[in-house]
């Protein structure tokens, strides 16, 4: 064979386009001790071809194997039971999600107080004198609540001074 229809078959094979019968030519070339410098970094690859092939990693009795192992039954899971005390949490866990879901989709406005409805007129007071009495009982009255706080807050700020000496 010459070394130009080797180059030849060889841009074919790696364009797709041999026959089975030429690329056996191929392997057999490459398979002979003396090939051209040039074609030498095509040696491997039929080599590893031809190699692999006699090889036979699979074995004869594959297709047996793997039909076996497709048609063996698969075997039945155990089915698990479930305690009372998981299910009871699954259902809280659902009810609380719900509850959540709920209030987030569903915002309760404030209703508006019903004012509507009362005359107010009636309790406005129309004597000046009357004005100002009332206006000096609530003063009075707020004056007594403030002097009351004022010594409620003497009180605590003198035992927490006595508290403040067991820290020094």
């Amino acid at each position: 064979m010459g070394h130009e229809f080797i180059e030849q078959l060889l841009d074919r094979y790696f364009e797709g386009e041999t026959s089975l019968a030429e690329e056996q030519q191929l392997r057999e070339f490459f398979q002979q001790t003396e090939v051209p410098e040039h074609l030498l970094a095509y040696q491997p690859l039929f080599r590893y071809f031809e190699e692999e092939q006699a090889r036979k990693a699979l074995g004869d009795d594959f297709d047996q194997k793997l039909f076996h192992q497709l048609m063996v039954q698969p075997r039945e899971t155990p089915i698990r039971r479930l305690r009372l005390q998981s299910w009871a949490l699954r259902a809280a866990a659902i009810v609380v999600l719900g509850i959540g879901l709920g209030w987030l989709l569903f915002p309760t406005a404030p209703t508006p107080p019903q004012t509507a409805g009362i005359d107010w007129s009636k309790y406005e007071v129309q004597d000046p004198q009357e004005a100002f009495r009332i206006t000096e009982a609530a003063l009075l009255k707020a004056s007594g609540e403030l002097n009351r706080g004022a010594s409620t807050a003497a009180r605590q700020m003198k035992s927490l001074g006595e508290m403040g000496k067991f820290f020094k």
